[in-house]
């Protein structure tokens, strides 16, 4: 066996081409991860270090083993108690199996029928690229039979078998040159993962089929691989293969939703040809838009696959499009599809491009564009241009992890869609995007609705503005609680609690009751309005509203206290002509026909000008009689005074716009009214219960 002394010749790693023997202890020989660590992590990558020092001791337990130094870019083996350089390898005989690289026995070491690597110019060379394929991996050269539609010759083995000893996946051999015979490339061991970072768990095979002549370079790589059953069918249609080449890879980049009109409107060559490049001439690292759609097919067929499912899913696309040219499998486009989305949904593709970018394997291409452009192709959504900018969406596909039956369902997935209006591409839409989708401009200022897809959530219509904007939970309930009010009074304000009874009985009559669930309710507002002082109490002369005042006074505490029955906190204090009122409640519903008085001024005949009749009630009534009550004062009324007070209160912003939104006041919720010193008075909407609405 010839010394090897070709290192640097041509600029990149090459080839010892050597015997190929089994040795049944190399793959569990290569075993050397440590059982507590916190994740899985790849055989490939505990038998490798920085720096020779870094190397574990050369004792009979590895005897034979290769461990590669990362910072000289070799292969080490120990050998008889020490550790050998690939550099130095006149003593021992280099094997590849399995992936993994070890030192034989030197009579051991028989060629396989190539020519030894030399100084002789490389006559095929090229690149192994799943990501690169790293040091271990096996590349044979096999020729094939264009007559019996590009299958391997068989005549005893392959033309040519070396090993790698760089983890670039660089390969080349010397004097195997096949005239303008065609030939198969195929390259087996561990690689490393574009999505991890690391190095696979299990090796892989791929392979590639070229015709030598003025070539002289080979590339192996996804799009190689899945072409070659297409090459075979079309082989058997007397397509020549050239033909046959530009054909199978044109089909490959649709069945992946690449526009091959773009794609192949751009050069890739750097030496000044203009011509269309084949998948052999193809790298994943680079600039050119051939490198970034590679790059991202080679992504999608690993996604968060193990080594064998990959495989697995390179061969039935293979297979799938070898009969018609088209990708016929939509359940499989949806697993990508949902994979991708997973990444766009939180820009995971910057993973995936700082891993690569550690390999300093060369420049990574805009493989995101190409990995955006997939899914909407996957899940049938019309082009994203001008027309329908900003368009938000839904997947309508069952198979889909992010299925909707309809815009507003979220039963299967919140998850939706918009067309970008910056970047012309579909994208995941932020939650505003689609809770407000079709929202349009909001009908008064202020306006709060609830979002389309996370409910629960509500947005706030700012006029000036003429945008959307997530409320604030003040803002959302419109409320704050009445315990959190009561604490920030300042010593010389006054406040008045007008508020809605407690939960009632059906029996809605004046001598209706609460329920035991509404004076516990009322006691628990007496609780966070405890304190020393002691508070006036008033109520519309309903039993609901005396018992709910008289409980929250057990809550507080409060025994000694004055309870009167006010006029004015009567429910029809803004209704100016009852038999009116009354008709158009028995036809529209009362929470309809007071909300849509409160806050659209409508049933005018029937109900006094709500600004003038609010200020009668606060300043006339509420605010006049406040020297015969105390600093702090609780009136419990109704829902029919409670309403159209808080639209006053609010300028028409609270959320109980019933006949619009079908929000209506809850029980112990109302308007604090808040007098400061010098006579000033502001309102603040409250709640007792934990949301101010119902």
């Amino acid at each position: 066996m010839k010394k090897l002394d070709v290192w640097g010749v041509l600029g990149f790693a090459f080839l010892l081409v050597v015997g190929c023997g089994s040795d049944e202890s190399a793959t569990s020989s290569a075993l050397d991860a440590k059982d507590d660590e916190p994740e899985k992590i790849s055989v490939m990558d505990t038998i490798q270090v920085e720096s020779r020092n870094s190397l574990p001791s050369c004792d009979g337990g590895r005897e034979g083993r290769s461990f590669f130094v990362r910072n000289e870019n070799l292969p080490y083996f120990c050998v008889g108690g020490s550790w050998k350089s690939v550099r130095d390898s006149s003593g021992f005989g280099i094997a590849c199996e399995d992936g993994f690289l070890h030192a034989v026995n030197k009579n051991g070491a028989t060629p396989d029928g190539g020519n030894p690597a030399g100084m002789a110019p490389a006559a095929i060379h090229g690149s192994l690229q799943k990501g690169p394929f790293l040091f271990g991996g096996k590349v044979t050269l096999q020729a094939v039979d264009s007559a019996n539609f590009y299958r391997a010759v068989d005549n005893g083995g392959p033309l040519a078998s070396a090993c790698l000893f760089s983890n670039d996946g660089r390969y080349a051999f010397g004097n195997a040159n096949q005239g303008n015979g065609f030939v198969k490339v195929s390259v087996s061991g561990y690689y490393r993962n574009e999505v991890t970072g690391r190095a696979s768990d299990k090796p892989v095979t791929i392979s590639a089929l070229s015709q030598m002549g003025a070539r002289d370079s080979v590339n192996v790589n996804v799009l190689t691989h899945l072409e070659a059953p297409r090459l075979e069918q079309l082989a058997m249609n007397h397509v020549d293969f050239l033909t046959a080449k530009a054909q199978a890879e044109r089909e490959i980049f649709a069945a992946f939703g690449i526009d091959t009109a773009f794609l192949y409107s751009q050069n890739y060559f750097q030496d000044g040809r203009m011509d269309k490049p084949l998948a052999e001439d193809l790298s994943m690292f680079g600039n050119s838009e051939y490198s970034a759609a590679l790059f991202a097919i080679s992504v999608m067929l690993q996604g968060d696959r193990t080594e064998d499912d990959m495989v697995n899913l390179m061969n039935n696309v293979a297979e799938d499009l070898k009969g018609d040219g088209v990708w016929n499998d939509p359940n499989w486009k949806i697993k990508i599809a949902d994979w991708i989305v997973g990444l766009d949904s939180n820009w995971g593709y910057n993973e995936i491009r700082n891993n690569v970018s550690s390999w300093n394997a060369g420049p990574v291409p805009n493989f995101e564009k190409y990995l955006r452009a997939f899914y909407p192709k996957a899940y049938g959504f019309e082009p994203c241009g001008e027309l329908n900018a900003g368009k938000v969406t839904f997947v309508n596909n069952g198979q889909s992890v992010y299925f909707a039956n309809d815009f507003n369902h979220v039963d299967h997935s919140a998850v939706r869609f918009t067309c970008d209006v910056n970047s012309r591409e579909w994208r995941v839409a932020t939650a505003i995007e689609k809770d407000t989708a079709g929202f349009g401009v909001g009908t008064y200022d202020r306006e709060v609705r609830e979002g389309n897809v996370n409910y629960g959530t509500y947005y706030i219509y700012e006029m000036a503005m003429g945008t959307w904007r997530v409320a604030t939970p003040q803002e959302a309930d419109g409320f704050t609680d009445i315990g959190e009010v009561f604490a920030n009074l300042k010593s010389d304000e006054k406040a008045v609690f007008v508020i809605r009874h407690g939960e009632r009985t059906d029996d809605t009559s004046e001598k209706g009751h609460l329920t035991s669930n509404g004076v516990v309710q009322a006691q628990n507002v007496g609780t966070k309005l405890k304190s020393a002082e002691d508070f006036y109490f008033g109520y519309s002369g309903f039993t609901r509203t005396r018992e709910t005042c008289e409980n929250i006074a057990k809550g507080r505490g409060q025994s000694n206290y004055k309870l009167d029955v006010l006029p004015y906190m009567d429910g029809e204090w803004y209704v100016k002509d009852a038999a009116k009122a009354d008709s158009y409640v028995n036809s529209d519903g009362g929470w309809v026909v007071y909300s849509k008085y409160a806050f659209a001024g409508a049933y005018s005949d029937a109900f006094y000008d709500l600004e003038t009749r609010s200020n009668a009630l606060v300043v006339d009534e509420i605010v006049a009689n406040l020297p015969k009550m105390k600093r702090v004062n609780v009136m419990c009324t109704h829902d029919y005074l409670v309403v159209p007070l808080l639209a006053f209160a609010t300028d028409g912003h609270a959320n109980i716009r019933y006949y619009e939104k079908w929000k209506w006041v809850n029980y112990l919720a109302g308007v604090a009214i808040i007098v400061s010193p010098d006579g000033s008075i502001r309102y603040v909407p409250v709640k007792g219960l934990e949301t101010g609405t119902m």
